[in-house]
Parts: C-alpha cells; structure tokens; sequence
C-alpha cells in the first residue's frame, strides 16, 4: 500500500488495494482507524490527512480514470498562470461522460489530439493551447487575457494556437479566444508582412509597442515604447533598394535620435533566422532604457 501511495501522491484506489491482496473488511477497518482518508468514492489517501502537493489532483484523476487528464483552472494554475482559485479540482473526461460531485468538476470532450496532452510532475494535463481555450469558456475577458499573455511569454505560438482552435470548432470558449488573439493584432495598424511578423514576436516575447505606425514630428515609425523612448523600425531591402529611400531613412533617423529616441532596427532575416535572439536584444534595451528612465 505504501509503495502505491508513493507511486501516485499518497492515495490508492479500493481496486488496487483488492489487486493487492487486502480484502475488504480490512480495507473498512483502515478508514474506520483513519489510516485510509477517503478523498473521493474509491480512492484513499493513505496514513493522516495532510495532503501532499498534487494529492487532490491526482485522486481526481484516479476516481475518473481512464483518458482523464487535468484542465481549466486546475490546469492554468499547473502552468503557474493567474487563474481565480476555486476549492474544486476540474479535469476533462476524453470519450465518455463522468458527473461532477462535491470537490470535482468534471467535463467531457469526444476526442484529443496527442500534443494537446502534457504531463507535469507526471499527471496528465492540458496542453497551454487547449488549456486556454477551456478557460476561455469559463472565465471572463480580462482573466482570460492576463492568461494568454502569460501564455505568449512562456513562448506559446499562434501556431499552436490555431491547431487548437481549429481541432475544437464547437468547443465553448472557442469565439471568446479567437476573438482575443484576433484583437491582439487589431488594435495596432502594420504596413507589411515584415511588420506583422514582427508585433507578433514582440506580442508573443511580452513586449508590446505603445503605438504603432506613431507620429514623431513630420516622421511616422513602425513601433514606439513612449516611456523609454524607444522607436523599433522594421527594415527591408525592398523598401531601401533606391538611393533616395536609404537616404530620406537615414535622416529620419538622424532626426528621431536628435530628439531624444533610441532606434531599434530589425531587418527580415532577423525575424526569420533569429527571432528569439533579436527579441532578446529588444528586451535588454527597453530594459536598459527604462532603467535610465527611472534613475532620471
């Protein structure tokens, strides 16, 4: 019984107790002395009451066992983003119906694509794609959105995103997300595919612009952190091939630096062979700046 218990955070189920030789007066007599701690129908948390970490987690998944795997809010606090505490345990029941009861919510899906199932501290769990689109129906617009941004700053993609979304078309949530990574993109204007790869590394690396396509003087700039004075530029050989083009940039640029701005330049290869790096080198500027900026 004890090396069960170790197996899977301190609980065992009656079934396995049987498999185990234990009969089932001897099974009643442990819970009526209290060294089993029955945690749901069947499943027993063995010797006193306190739980270990993941304890709860794991006799849900025992009691609706097999293909169930933790989600919604029990999977987003697994993924240590900021989800509403709730006391019950909520996981997802894959091709068949299970009712929820006290201390357990338990939902139900058809069917699941193999890379939407993880594992953490090995119980199964959501992938953060479709972990988000549970909670996205169950939580409002803003939780939702502190969620998906901590999401892109643990470096979710869109591609993983849309799969998803696509794999789930009549998943309750799936309109709340969409329009949510839909209006990630909205809210800022872009001129070219090159700035539009670009605001989505900067949305996805947790460096969102104030404004884009932003008025400095006569000049318009793709990107602009204002309390850093930050202006991120978005260069392509197409746009610079003739010598009146390169020569009116350079002078912009002469322009934005007199006037106090720092100008970040990324050209097309750096979104395409190193977008992390190139993030990277955003992100310690902004941070650079933004230390002068308070030590001013």
């Amino acid at each position: 019984m004890a090396e069960l218990a170790r197996r899977q955070k301190g609980n065992v189920t009656r079934a396995q107790l049987f498999e185990a030789g234990f009969t089932r007066d001897v099974i009643d007599r442990r819970v009526r002395l209290g060294a089993l701690h029955e945690q749901f129908p069947g499943v027993y948390l063995v010797g006193h009451r306190a739980e270990p970490p993941l304890a709860r987690e794991c006799a849900a998944l025992l009691y609706c066992a097999p293909r169930a795997l933790l989600s919604h809010r029990t999977a987003g606090r697994l993924w240590e983003w900021p989800v509403p505490q709730i006391e019950a345990v909520e996981l997802t029941v894959v091709g068949r119906h299970r009712r929820s009861r006290t201390g357990l919510i338990v939902y139900s899906m058809n069917a699941i694509e193999p890379a939407e199932l993880r594992r953490h501290e090995g119980l199964p769990v959501t992938s953060p794609s479709l972990t988000l689109l549970d909670l996205a129906g169950v939580l409002g617009q803003e939780d939702l959105a502190r969620c998906l941004n901590e999401a892109r700053v643990q470096d979710l993609t869109d591609e993983e995103l849309k799969t998803t979304l696509a794999a789930h078309p009549n998943r309750r949530g799936r309109r709340a997300l969409a329009g949510l990574v839909r209006a990630e993109i909205a809210e800022f204007a872009v001129e070219s595919e090159a700035e539009a790869l670009c605001l989505r590394l900067m949305l996805d690396h947790d460096l969102k612009p104030d404004q884009s396509q932003a008025r400095i003087g006569p000049y318009r700039v793709d990107f602009l952190y204002e309390a850093e004075r930050l202006v991120v530029e978005v260069d392509g050989y197409r746009y610079h091939r003739t010598r009146d083009r390169f020569v009116r940039d350079r002078r912009r640029r002469a322009h934005l630096m007199a006037l106090g701005y720092e100008v970040f330049v990324v050209s097309w290869p750096d979104l395409v062979d190193a977008p992390k790096q190139t993030m990277a080198r955003l992100c310690a500027v902004r941070a650079r700046l933004r230390g002068a900026a308070l030590r001013t």
